[in-house]
């Protein structure tokens, strides 16, 4: 069995949507002969949410070392309480460059250098974002001359941050040297859809195609190994997991929610969303907070633990995917959408229809799919839901061979011929 020396920012028992995927490499990736060893932010420094559960899934064989960090967003949210906002977007755009986790950097070197000195490795392989940790990429595959492979869960110099911090062209030109070089120094470069491959291989032609490669996010099946009573509510019940945050705020569906309500289309008192995840109300409503009926429809729940999460989507009449319109959009598949897709419900998916998420989503045969940038489309296809579901019609026919095609085993074991083809 190979050494894997996993480099990742978040892992158990910290939480969120960003964790999965590097959970469920590390719990099957022994099964196809890589045993993983886990550099990680040690998670009693992070301000993120904690879930303990997920310890269970990780085999005795997996070892973890866990480092000190600085993370800035303890003092952002002391700027924010003093309405400071304009001090911390300036740390973020001209300070804390490539991302506020660059404060990790001093000391995941150190324990680099003594996991590097106490263990035999064969390669290395590192999750971004943060993209602060693929500095540590160059040092494994120059001090060490390790075979090193990137894994991007969501882009970097043409990603939704970069648009959303707007860096001065001097700081923008930096990181895109950084970009370059890590991508060129890389054995192997994988993102999580077709899409953010396709951009990689046009920006950085003079790189062999063939160094580029796809492995979406997906779903675990044992995850879904659970019984939930099927309950007919009396209310048609929206479910939305994760965090609304940047540019991805859906004021536009408030606006079609409350015009349908005002229309008579929709009866305020059988309708409920409830959203799951890391969320301020005053964000995600908008000018909306104040409106007396969406108050009472929209419900707003923190950081729920992923065995629960499982329970919450199988209970939902309908599962809501946001974001936003143009380029940027175009590549974001969310890890949520693979349990989506698994619980067998009806997605709202509220999206660009160019993107990678519509383009996965598609096949299924469970997606009722808006324009993002519509709200009449917005409207029209809220409206044939909500109709569908009072009149006791609302069904889709996943197509689950085409599902299983993201279960997690099986997606790790793809991942396990990526490295063996670089060792």
């Amino acid at each position: 069995m190979k050494n894997l020396l996993f480099i990742t920012y978040h892992f158990p028992p910290t939480g969120g949507s960003g964790v999965q995927r590097g959970l469920k490499f590390a719990k099957y990736l022994p099964q196809f002969g890589f045993r993983p060893i886990v550099l990680c932010a040690d998670y009693r420094c992070l301000k993120q949410p904690k879930d303990y559960t997920l310890l269970k899934e990780l085999p005795p064989s997996v070892k973890i070392y866990r480092t000190f960090t600085l993370d800035a967003n303890w003092f952002f949210k002391l700027l924010w309480g003093l309405k400071l906002n304009k001090v911390v977007t300036f740390l973020q755009r001209y300070i804390l460059i490539p991302d506020t986790e660059v404060l990790w950097l001093p000391f995941a070197f150190l324990k680099l250098r003594k996991i590097l000195d106490a263990n035999h490795i064969d390669l290395v392989l590192i999750s971004a974002p943060p993209y602060s940790s693929l500095f540590l990429a160059k040092y494994c595959k120059h001090r060490y001359q390790l075979k090193v492979c990137v894994d991007f869960r969501d882009p970097w110099s043409f990603g939704i941050g970069r648009k959303y911090l707007k860096p001065p062209s001097w700081i923008a030109n930096k990181e895109n040297n950084w970009e370059k070089e890590i991508v060129t120094l890389a054995d192997k470069i994988i993102c999580v859809n077709d899409k953010m491959v396709d951009e990689f291989r046009q920006l950085y032609t003079k790189i062999p195609a063939v160094k580029f490669c796809s492995i979406t996010n997906g779903y675990d099946e044992e995850d879904f190994s659970i019984s939930t009573p099927l309950k007919k509510s009396d209310k048609f019940k929206i479910v939305y997991t994760g965090s609304f945050y940047d540019a991805r705020r859906p004021l536009i569906l408030w606006q079609a929610l409350w015009e349908l309500i005002e229309e008579g289309k929709i009866n305020p008192q059988k309708i409920t969303v409830n959203i799951y995840g890391r969320n301020t109300k005053n964000f995600v409503l908008g000018e909306y907070q104040d409106n007396l009926l969406i108050q009472k429809i929209v419900h707003f729940y923190g950081y729920t633990p992923h065995t629960q999460i499982i329970k919450i989507l199988l209970s939902a009449d309908v599962l809501l995917l946001y974001s936003g319109f143009g380029n940027t959009e175009q590549l974001n598949s969310p890890a949520k959408l693979f349990e989506y897709l698994r619980s067998g419900k009806p997605v709202f998916a509220i999206i660009d229809p160019e993107s990678s998420a519509a383009e996965i989503l598609l096949p299924a045969n469970t997606i009722f799919l808006a324009n993002s940038a519509s709200l009449s489309s917005i409207k029209n296809t809220l409206s044939e839901l909500y109709t569908q579901w009072e009149e006791g019609k609302l069904k889709v026919s996943p197509d689950w061979e085409y599902i299983k095609n993201f279960e997690r085993k099986a997606l790790t074991a793809r991942l396990a011929e990526v490295l063996s083809s670089i060792t």
